[in-house]
């Protein structure tokens, strides 16, 4: 395999890649398509064919299984291992706790700098450049590593998820078989509990988002949301006004300091368009806001705006799509 190859090292939940592993996949795939190299998938799990098979349909080239249970510990010690032996140009990890974890993990056993917690990632020339926001979004700081192979974690939502191009697709699986001894594992896996909660929160899956800000006044207009949302199909979203209020959760905070979205809908109720939530929601497909200021700088985001009282408009939706569903 060339040395030349670009690499994502899946997150997996069970045995199913998490949405962000399939997000850098794709864009893995269009950095290796326009210089004539590979986007590998390396999946490090009990059953990697099936998220094999997802890999493929989202632009992998070939992928590297390794077959066994693991916890971040070990899978820094395979990840070191493998690419000692492939030596890629560089390796996308999902900026999660445990792609975080992992990739300094990684970072540390090869010797080798770490770009963290981009939203970004291009190559010009022989130069990859890791960008990443600073002073609350509102500047970004471009990163160039000297070290290789170069290793960054990129945010869940940065790229925008095309429909999986290659349903269907095969390619070229490489069975890897790596021995981890028994002193590098410090973490014992006891079990899985599923927190209901946090998985209502994960607004970055979403394909509509409508998210509250200040204009709402307090938590108990806020919450007209999750009505309004699951009438859409949708989730719902904030801005950091709304979360310092103590309306809504961190998790749902959208924004440079919270999370990064890319919704097919995003509706704004109440929100003013602070650069820093602008730069968490900006590349949705449809952009919708209301809000009574008709200067409110949100309104220079959005595909369609609607100056209005969002006490008013908010249970009128409510009710014009109760009366839609039956």
């Amino acid at each position: 395999m060339s040395s030349q190859n670009i690499w994502v090292l899946y997150e997996l939940s069970g045995d199913t890649p998490k949405r962000v592993s399939l997000e850098l996949t794709q864009k893995a795939h269009e950095l290796a398509a326009a210089r004539g190299e590979k986007a590998a998938a390396v999946i490090i799990g009990e059953n990697p064919e099936e998220a094999a098979k997802a890999a493929f349909a989202n632009g992998a080239d070939c992928v590297i299984a390794v077959k066994q249970k693991t916890c971040f510990e070990a899978e820094a010690y395979i990840m070191a291992q493998l690419i000692g032996k492939y030596q890629p140009k560089l390796v996308m990890v999902p900026s999660t706790p445990q792609g975080r974890d992992t990739a300094a993990a990684i970072s540390v056993r090869c010797g080798v700098g770490i770009a963290v917690d981009c939203t970004d990632i291009r190559i010009e020339g022989e130069q990859i450049v890791w960008e990443r926001p600073s002073y609350d979004g509102r500047l970004y700081a471009q990163i160039r590593l000297e070290t290789d192979p170069q290793i960054g974690t990129l945010r869940a939502g940065v790229f925008k998820m095309k429909e999986a191009a290659k349903d269907g697709a095969e390619g070229e699986i490489i069975y890897e078989t790596v021995d981890v001894p028994a002193s590098v594992i410090l973490t014992q896996f006891l079990g899985f509990r599923p927190d209901a909660d946090l998985e209502k929160t994960n607004i970055e899956d979403a394909d509509i988002i409508v998210a509250g800000g200040l204009g709402f006044g307090s938590k108990e207009e806020f919450d007209k949301l999750y009505e309004l949302a699951a009438l859409l199909g949708g989730n719902v979203g904030a801005s950091r006004a709304a979360v310092d209020q103590g309306w809504v959760s961190k998790e749902r905070q959208i924004g440079i300091t919270g999370k990064t979205i890319t919704p097919k809908l995003y509706i704004g109720f109440g929100i003013s368009g602070a650069v820093p939530h602008v730069n968490g929601m900006k590349n949705s497909d449809v952009i919708i806001a209301v809000n009574s200021d008709p200067n409110a700088p949100i309104f220079k985001h959005t595909h369609y705006g609607i100056v209005g009282d969002l006490h008013v408009i908010v249970p009128a939706l409510i009710e014009k799509f109760k009366e839609i569903r039956g």
